[in-house]
């Protein structure tokens, strides 16, 4: 993710509520001032499904009045999914039908998340680290903050593999100020980590700024995006064996049309038929596994990330700014 402007920032603070429960603690938000508007005006809101007509019915605002939205998560065991707002410094647990939960506060500027298999969530902070957390927020703890006794940049994404390897990109965004620290890179390169036993390895640092990440559903190659170029990389896994791989360009994104301009390619997902929901300028770009574009939903505001969620995978939220939304698939 990259955020807004700070001027941008500051007009959509000054109508955010106060957050200031502790960490852990989790805290239901029952009223909708500025939060969570009523049915009939995210109904008046709603985007258009462009032209993935045979893939989606609509798009409804869920929620908004946040500051900058990213890294959403669908959480099985409680049947929402779980987002934070970036420079809110927050973590909130969403419904389908919007019902709106604070689960962290003072957070330590939360992106990028991934569910593991035990129903625990591996976290992308930039605060530069990595870290380990229950789905309701408690017994948070600290997995990983630098690679060969350098600090991370700022954490940025997260994809959790079957056999529970831990991938996250780690560009500069953070440090660039929009993290609770300015700094210069210790390591000197965007990289992309792999995470197992508490072993970290670097794969790629030939990206200027790799920001998403999946796995592709056979688990071989993993798919990156580099915002700066508008552009989709893919990874071999399976000839990684140790040492830095290389990234193999997969597509190049166009605008959509009728879209917001919105910056480069941002957080993407792979769906059951292997196709990828990505975004991009303008809105989500749906793209065959070879990086085929197959259609597009136009977003009025840059589109950071999205998750697939429902009992059934029916339903998708999509972190776009100030707000969050839900897609209703066929």
């Amino acid at each position: 993710m990259r955020p807004l402007h700070p001027i941008a920032l500051l007009v959509m603070g000054a109508i955010l509520f106060n957050v200031c429960s502790a960490r852990g603690a989790s805290q239901t938000i029952k009223t909708s001032t500025n939060i969570v508007k009523s049915n009939s005006d995210r109904l008046k809101q709603q985007p258009s499904i462009g032209s993935c007509q045979g893939l989606a019915e609509r798009v409804d605002e869920l929620a908004d009045g946040f500051q900058y939205t990213e890294g959403p998560a669908w959480d099985k065991r409680r049947g929402r999914w779980i987002f934070s707002d970036v420079t809110g410094d927050t973590v909130y647990g969403i419904t389908p039908d919007g019902a709106l939960t604070r689960i962290r506060a003072q957070a330590g500027f939360p992106n990028g998340r991934a569910f593991r298999d035990d129903g625990k969530v591996v976290v992308a902070q930039h605060d530069r680290t990595l870290n380990l957390v229950e789905g309701d927020g408690s017994n948070f703890t600290r997995l990983i903050d630098s690679y060969k006794g350098k600090k991370l940049n700022s954490p940025n994404d997260v994809s959790i593999a079957k056999d529970g390897s831990t991938y996250f990109t780690d560009p500069m965004f953070g440090i660039q100020g929009y993290g609770p620290e300015k700094a210069e890179s210790e390591l000197g390169y965007a990289g992309i980590y792999k995470l197992v036993n508490g072993q970290l390895s670097l794969l790629n640092k030939e990206l200027a700024t790799p920001n998403g990440i999946a796995i592709t559903n056979d688990q071989r190659t993993l798919i990156v995006s580099d915002t700066s170029t508008d552009q989709l990389f893919s990874i071999d896994l399976t000839s990684f064996s140790g040492k830095p791989v290389a990234a193999t360009l997969l597509t190049t994104l166009n605008k959509l049309n009728d879209g917001g301009d919105g910056h480069g390619p941002d957080g993407l997902k792979i769906a059951a038929d292997g196709s990828i929901w990505a975004t991009g300028k303008g809105g989500i770009h749906v793209l065959e596994a070879d990086g085929t574009f197959k259609c597009g939903i136009p977003f009025p505001n840059h589109v950071a990330n999205l998750a697939f969620g429902g009992n059934n995978n029916e339903f998708i939220l999509v972190t776009a700014g100030d707000k969050v939304y839900k897609i209703t698939l066929r």
